[in-house]
């Protein structure tokens, strides 16, 4: 156990990773705890290639320049390049997110490239793209450089602990690479739980639903993400044959936002006969509005790290359908407010899992529920989390 007086020091913290763009997902959390961290006494660092800067920040940004091109020399250019920086102060923690060595805390937050992978080449349903895909990888001077880059940053004496955002993710760790157990620490994710949370269905249901020409008796189904294929709209697509077939009198839409390749998807929902209850909206903001106006979320992904969708689904009150290749399956540990997918291209267990929330009273109970499970993981506890990580290193470090 770490003496109080260690806990109680400030420290001087690094982090490096490649982009910092605050408006999107994972760069946002890293936004989010440097400002946590400054607020609570902490000297706080961001290194990183590409900036978006945000006024009123309480911790400083340093630029680092990369080369460009080919993708490759990018990658060790901004190995060389942030060592050489991060080497003219004296940071206590140097918390490395991307492909970075110089660090003493590790935190890969895309997961394990050799899991993602696996996952990846799953998700292809289309033999010539699997082909295509596959080449592409495997001739790729930049797959081996990354590969190389990985492996160094977790069999790397300078990294005294991991952090993985979800159980998933420490497992893979240990099973590719064979770190001890005892070197990894899960810090799990966490989302806004003020934003995120089912009295805003008082506030935004009704207007979003007419916004979208949604009836009040529709159930609606909503999906989110921004590469279609890894995330599992293919199989979700399908799905929808069978609730069709099953709920002949139930009215219902499958709601589809984030990036992705909407005129193939959309090629594909005519093609099954699907298209005239799918509605595909691109990239969205304030998607709390979205969860608000839905009835179930379906996440049949292929592979996740930690999906934040989910836990921001979870928080909002959604039943969930996710897949055990998502780090955020961990929250859900009873069909009361989710069910997890063995597989996610089994399309007649994802209608399966579907049609159990179908039923009023299952959503209704699922709205307690997946709250409860929420709130065991807030920001204050993933702040603390970080923290005594931090304090372990520090004090190791020290002694």
């Amino acid at each position: 156990m770490l003496e109080v007086n260690t806990i109680s020091r400030k420290l001087k913290i690094a982090f490096v990773l490649d982009r910092y763009l605050p408006s999107r997902g994972g760069e946002n959390y890293f936004s989010w705890l440097s400002k946590e961290l400054a607020n609570r006494g902490h000297e706080v660092h961001i290194f990183t290639t590409i900036v978006e800067i945000t006024p009123g920040t309480e911790y400083q940004v340093h630029q680092i320049p990369v080369l460009r091109y080919p993708h490759s020399l990018r990658i060790f250019s901004f190995l060389r390049n942030s060592a050489h920086a991060i080497q003219q102060y004296d940071f206590d923690i140097i918390h490395g997110v991307g492909r970075t060595l110089a660090m003493n805390i590790f935190n890969p937050h895309g997961g394990v490239e050799r899991a993602y992978l696996k996952q990846e080449f799953s998700s292809i349903t289309n033999r010539f793209y699997y082909v295509y895909k596959f080449l592409r990888r495997y001739l790729s001077l930049q797959h081996y450089v990354k590969v190389w880059v990985q492996r160094r940053q977790y069999v790397n004496d300078k990294v005294k602990k991991i952090i993985a955002i979800s159980r998933m993710v420490k497992e893979d760790i240990i099973r590719y690479y064979g770190v001890p157990e005892e070197k990894i620490t899960v810090v799990f994710n966490c989302v806004d739980l003020d934003r995120f949370h089912p009295k805003n269905r008082e506030v935004f249901r009704k207007v979003k639903r007419n916004g979208l020409g949604i009836d009040d008796n529709a159930l609606l189904l909503l999906f989110a993400g921004n590469n279609y294929r890894l995330k599992g709209l293919e199989p979700l697509l399908h799905a929808l044959i069978y609730l069709r077939r099953w709920f002949p009198n139930q009215p219902f839409h499958l709601l589809i936002v984030g990036r992705g390749r909407i005129g193939r998807y959309l090629r594909m929902a005519r093609r099954l006969g699907v298209s005239d209850f799918t509605l595909f909206l691109g990239s969205v903001e304030e998607m709390e509005q979205y969860y608000a106006a839905s009835d179930i979320y379906v996440h049949p992904t292929f592979y996740d790290s930690c999906s934040l969708t989910v836990l921001e689904a979870l928080a909002s009150g959604l039943p969930v359908i996710t897949s055990r290749f998502n780090g955020a399956a961990d929250v859900i540990i009873s069909n009361k407010g989710g069910k997890i997918l063995e597989n996610p291209a089994d399309v007649e267990d994802l209608a399966e899992s579907i049609a159990f929330y179908f039923d009023e009273d299952r959503r209704s109970a699922a709205q307690v529920v997946a709250r409860q499970w929420m709130e065991k993981y807030s920001p204050t506890s993933n702040v603390e989390g970080t923290l005594r990580v931090y304090h372990e290193v520090a004090g190791g470090m020290r002694t």
